[in-house]
């Protein structure tokens, strides 16, 4: 029987991951490591100066779960480091879409990335929901339509494998998507978000800053965010962790050593 990982970066508690187990429960032995408490943003973070606790937590449908007071990056490390091997990792459902390269700040996809370096096949899986409710535990989501593309995913990955090249793959689903929305296949939008830092006073005449974001609104076509905000589609996009740039080396040599 399959075993698989299931972790998150909304925290052990939410909702989301849940509806995972539930989803792929019958598609082989479920493990859930993720952290006690919300991570988001905490992209592939690692706990390096001090040791992590781990809580047992009952979870419907998993073999065992744990929670740690870590990342997810953490979490994964666990998960192989006390469980071994596994034939699958899903990193969700999470709470709000993780789109373009910043998928790198997200720790929902960090955490796939993590299993994929492992060489465990894996999937990061996200649900677009309003802002306010994603740094929540899912109370009063829907997140029926995200399972039915997730165990979709996974039976397919468990019976056929990734591609050559391909290490994990990043889904985002939109909210009003339904188990007829159509799936495509797409690459990273270049930027979701142009961040910068507000600055505010406290009461005692401090500043403070926090970093805000302001969402780009145009997207180009064949990319994950086109697909899920403009298409209303489901985006599948297969994710290499070999970040090396598919460049001439020998021009890139000439350059640097400024030959021509």
């Amino acid at each position: 029987m399959p075993k698989i990982l299931v972790t998150n970066d909304d925290g052990i508690y939410s909702n989301g991951i849940r509806a995972a187990v539930k989803a792929i429960s019958n598609l082989g032995e479920v493990y859930v490591v993720a952290p006690l408490f919300q991570r988001s943003a905490s992209g592939r973070a690692m706990t390096l100066h001090r040791p992590i606790r781990a809580k047992l937590v009952d979870v419907p449908g998993a073999k065992i779960a744990y929670g740690v007071d870590g990342t997810p990056t953490d979490s994964v490390i666990f998960a192989i480091a006390r469980f071994g091997d596994f034939d699958l990792a899903v990193s969700g459902i999470n709470l709000g879409e993780n789109l373009s390269t910043e998928i790198t700040v997200s720790g929902t996809a960090s955490a796939a990335i993590e299993a994929a370096t492992h060489g465990i096949p894996s999937i990061a899986v996200s649900l677009e929901v309003a802002w306010g409710k994603t740094l929540g535990e899912g109370e009063g989501i829907d997140f029926s339509v995200a399972s039915y593309f997730l165990k979709r995913t996974a039976h397919a990955l468990l019976g056929r494998g990734l591609p050559d090249g391909v290490d994990m793959l990043n889904v985002n689903v939109p909210s009003d998507a339904t188990p007829e929305t159509e799936i495509t296949i797409t690459r990273l939008a270049r930027k979701r978000y142009c961040p910068t830092v507000e600055e505010r006073i406290d009461p005692r005449g401090y500043s403070y800053y926090w970093i805000v974001g302001r969402k780009t609104e145009t997207f180009e076509p064949g990319t994950d965010a086109y697909a899920l905000k403009v298409e209303r589609k489901v985006s599948v996009t297969p994710i290499n962790i070999d970040m090396t740039a598919s460049v001439d080396f020998e021009e890139l040599r000439r350059i640097l050593l400024g030959k021509t």
